[in-house]
């Protein structure tokens, strides 16, 4: 485990590089079945699990990157392509004997808390993005509900590999309520999780579309924003329902998807209530509640 910052995002990089990453228990252990399912697994079943574990989704598009042949020219950019393209069998074979992040988090119970949730809203968001982005006829909602799926994926990396550290900016959150995220990364690790995250998909050569939806800087972009609003809306809502924020990621939607306030807020509470039927994948304690049937009213 890593006690203390590394000097620069490259190290970091370099270090996640050479790093093996774990996969939820859950995951494995429905690994574990579609292996003895044996011919029977199909592309569905294998996709329906990673797409509720950011980190086994991340491992099958960098085994396709890994095993990348001069003759495929196009990327590929989507879970269920990439098994379509290697196969059922050789993903389970490259991935049933992972490490589990409860297994590698044992000695730390707070920091394996910490790595849940976050792997708990990003499943949230990419529901949100996908649900979302076929109210605006995006041209590939799973494109879309990918990057969401992967946005916060550095920060589960160090969740899982630095503990500690996560923890600390969790503490200087909760001590200080006006301290926004992204001071309390930089003053921890020198900078924020965007910038490593950024780094990240990179190094690994994952599609440059996936490291665009990410990035805010291309916020003028409706599908940029359908990522970082489905982003939001599940980190708002971990809070409470009652959070402050909530309103405007409710606006955004509507804004994004051309509806009104109401049926953007119904919308958003959809995509909750499809996710939080797998809350248990996330371990024993969930912790968000359904959303309310009616909240406060909009703003004026």
């Amino acid at each position: 485990m890593i006690e203390h910052p590394l000097a620069s995002i490259d190290a970091w990089t370099r270090f996640f590089e050479a790093s093996t990453f774990p996969i939820l228990a859950r995951s494995k252990a429905e690994l574990v079945k579609l292996v003895e399912k044996g011919e029977d697994a199909t592309v569905l079943d294998l996709a329906a699990v990673a797409h509720h574990d950011a980190l086994l989704a991340l491992k099958i598009l960098r085994y396709l990157q890994r095993h990348r042949s001069a003759q495929q020219l196009t990327d590929v950019t989507t879970v269920e392509r990439v098994i379509l393209m290697v196969g059922v069998d050789p993903l389970l074979r490259a991935f049933v004997e992972s490490d589990t992040v409860e297994h590698m988090l044992q000695g730390h119970p707070q920091g394996l808390k910490q790595v849940l949730r976050v792997l708990q809203r990003a499943f949230h968001a990419a529901i949100s993005a996908e649900l979302w982005a076929s109210h605006r006829h995006d041209i590939d909602g799973g494109e879309v509900g990918t990057a969401a799926l992967l946005r916060d994926i550095a920060e589960v990396l160090v969740g899982c590999f630095a503990p500690k550290l996560l923890l600390r900016i969790r503490a200087m959150q909760q001590l200080d309520k006006r301290l926004r995220s992204q001071q309390a990364q930089k003053t921890v690790l020198g900078f924020p999780f965007i910038e490593l995250q950024l780094a990240l998909i990179e190094a690994w050569h994952l599609p440059p579309i996936l490291k665009m939806l990410m990035d805010e800087g291309h916020a003028e972009h409706p599908r940029v924003r359908t990522v970082t609003t489905a982003v939001a809306y599940a980190r708002h809502s971990a809070n409470g329902w009652n959070d402050e924020a909530l309103p405007d990621d409710y606006q955004a939607v509507a804004d994004l998807a051309g509806m009104g306030y109401d049926k953007a807020q119904h919308l958003c509470h959809e995509a909750s209530r499809k996710a939080q039927k797998s809350w248990d994948w996330f371990g024993d304690d969930p912790a968000q509640p359904p959303p309310p049937i009616q909240i406060a009213a909009h703003p004026s």
